[in-house]
């Protein structure tokens, strides 16, 4: 029996391998390494081999990847249109539900999906060159992982046909890759990356009093979209402001060189107080770069990442008081991810929860690992990673407004404790859709620069995204009910709304017409069952509406 775990990351991702003869058997999760595309890291527990997440187009259906795309970037010989063949950071774009524009190279068109999979259908290929045919896969995600994201990942699995896939929450796993096993341990994970940050209170707990397998149960979970190629965006923002530079002066090669050695300069501040580096630009003119660790801190504060970890750590710290846990009650703070190696991150961490609660020796193979050693007897006790809202359009305010069903943190299975009456929209309405979605608090900030180049940033925004799941809604299975049915109006099409219910006769405005008992099943599917209130019928009867998250 093989078992892989790939822990897909914006900056770099570990695959580990987990093998046993028979149940009784098992070895130790470890990580693997691809000699000509995986890339060694120091941690303080030894070599971490990571496949940097990067594909460069070289050819019609052509590709280099990891180790190969930075072997090339070092390289004096460039094509002309270098930086449009380079695809970096697209694993952000998938889970942050952005879209860069698609690219056409060589007559073929790529987009940020495509690209994905052409990167984990090179790491599958290799395993199998390897002879190692994998009996299942496990894919790890961050915590504020979206529908769309998820569903891709299911796609992918199907393309390759595994045998089994299980996908686990990225915070989750590192706790049992730091080797916390012990029933009832707290423990608080931050994982830190290049794309995302992620925070889990979990506690563990065994399965049963026999058992040798650790589940579970996640307390409080919080999230944003930010990480370590923000800050490499920063540095070089930095050096460009010393030099008078502005960006539109440069070209997009000479761009991607300051990044490159922005990101050099981040990892090198974790062991030494200041870094110098030099950047040769295409006119082969050189300029040096010079940061210390405390220039490193006034870059994250003036662009409000510090500002940002305080506030998801106050939230999960408040998630898990009002649920009748303290922040002293925390056993252990698990640092994961390389954005973690940064001192400044660190000492924030450290002064919230002091020093000898902290834990960073495996900062890039946690996840990886604890998939693993999670995925051999999958016991979650899981809350909903997002608040969903069903969206109603307001006839007097002219407007769309969301009201909330199923906050974020709820378990499940669950039911709402009373159904939800709607009416009509519009006069003689003959048919009420369901609009679902994810509710995601977004922040926000506007970073400005005075007349000599110094940085200042507004306050934090905060604003609330609804982000609709009836696209996937036509791929869930539904229930047998005489009166389901899909139905198109005019405004919407049958792939990206679904009707559930018909009036006869028509409904009219001013007065309640349907109630919507709400629940969600073991399964995490959002059911919903309708009755007409005013003929007193049955319409639909335990319809599936959407797969949650």
């Amino acid at each position: 029996m093989s078992i892989i775990a790939i822990d897909f990351g914006t900056s770099n991702t570990a695959i580990a391998i987990l093998t046993s003869q028979d149940d009784w058997d098992i070895d130790k999760p470890k990580t693997l390494c691809f000699d000509d595309i995986s890339r060694d890291f120091v941690t303080s527990e030894g070599i971490a081999s990571l496949v940097p997440s990067l594909v460069y187009v070289s050819g019609k259906q052509q590709f280099l990847f990891g180790k190969q795309v930075e072997k090339k970037a070092g390289s004096q010989v460039k094509e002309q249109d270098h930086s449009k063949r380079l695809f970096q950071s697209f694993k952000r774009d998938i889970v942050a539900n952005f879209r860069s524009p698609d690219r056409e190279i060589d007559g073929e068109r790529y987009d940020v999906e495509a690209i994905a999979e052409i990167f984990l259908m090179e790491i599958w290929q290799r395993l199998r060159s390897q002879n190692i045919e994998p009996t299942q896969l496990i894919l790890t995600v961050p915590v504020g992982a979206f529908e769309a994201y998820l569903n891709w990942f299911h796609s992918f699995a199907d393309k390759i046909q595994v045998p089994s896939l299980k996908i686990i929450d990225e915070s989750t796993a590192a706790a049992l890759g730091y080797a916390v096993t012990r029933p009832n341990a707290l423990v608080l994970v931050i994982d830190f990356g290049g794309g995302t940050l992620d925070l889990s209170l979990v506690r563990t707990a065994p399965i049963n009093k026999n058992s040798q397998f650790t589940k579970a149960e996640v307390i409080a979970k919080s999230d944003a979209h930010i990480g370590g190629i923000d800050f490499d965006c920063w540095i070089a923002e930095h050096f460009l402001r010393q030099w008078g530079i502005t960006r539109s002066q440069i070209s997009e090669n000479d761009w991607l060189k300051i990044l490159k050695l922005a990101e050099q300069i981040k990892i090198k501040l974790s062991l030494v107080t200041e870094v110098t580096e030099t950047w040769l630009d295409e006119q082969m003119m050189t300029r040096e770069m010079i940061l210390s660790q405390a220039e490193l801190t006034d870059i994250l504060e003036q662009n409000q990442m510090l500002d940002q970890l305080r506030e998801a750590i106050d939230e999960v710290l408040t998630l898990a008081l009002n649920k009748g846990t303290s922040k002293a009650a925390i056993e252990q703070v698990l640092l994961v991810g390389g954005s973690c190696q940064i001192v400044a991150i660190q000492q924030l961490v450290i002064s919230y929860f002091g020093k000898s609660k902290v834990k960073l020796g495996k900062p890039f193979e946690a996840v990886s690992h604890g998939a693993l050693v999670l995925g051999q007897a999958i016991a979650i006790e899981d809350h909903l990673r997002h608040s969903y809202a069903i969206r109603l359009w307001e006839p007097y305010l002219n407007q769309y407004s969301f009201y909330t069903l199923f906050e974020k943190g709820t378990t499940y299975p669950c039911q709402r404790p009373e159904p939800l009456i709607l009416q009509a929209a519009i006069a003689a309405q003959a048919e009420i859709w369901l609009d679902i979605g994810e509710v995601a608090d977004i922040s926000q900030s506007e970073v400005t620069y005075d007349a000599l180049g110094r940085m200042t940033s507004s306050q934090l925004l905060k604003q609330s995204d609804f982000r609709s799941l009836s696209i996937n809604s036509r791929n869930v299975p539904r229930h047998n009910s005489e009166a389901d049915h899909k139905v198109i109006n005019q405004d919407q099409s049958e792939s990206n709304q679904v009707c559930i219910a018909r009036l006869e006769p028509l409904g009219q405005l001013g007065s309640d017409r349907i109630a919507v008992d709400f629940a969600i099943d073991e399964r995490r599917v959002l059911i919903a069952t309708i009755k007409d209130l005013l003929t007193d019928k049955l319409l639909i009867n335990q319809q599936a509406i959407a797969k949650l998250e």
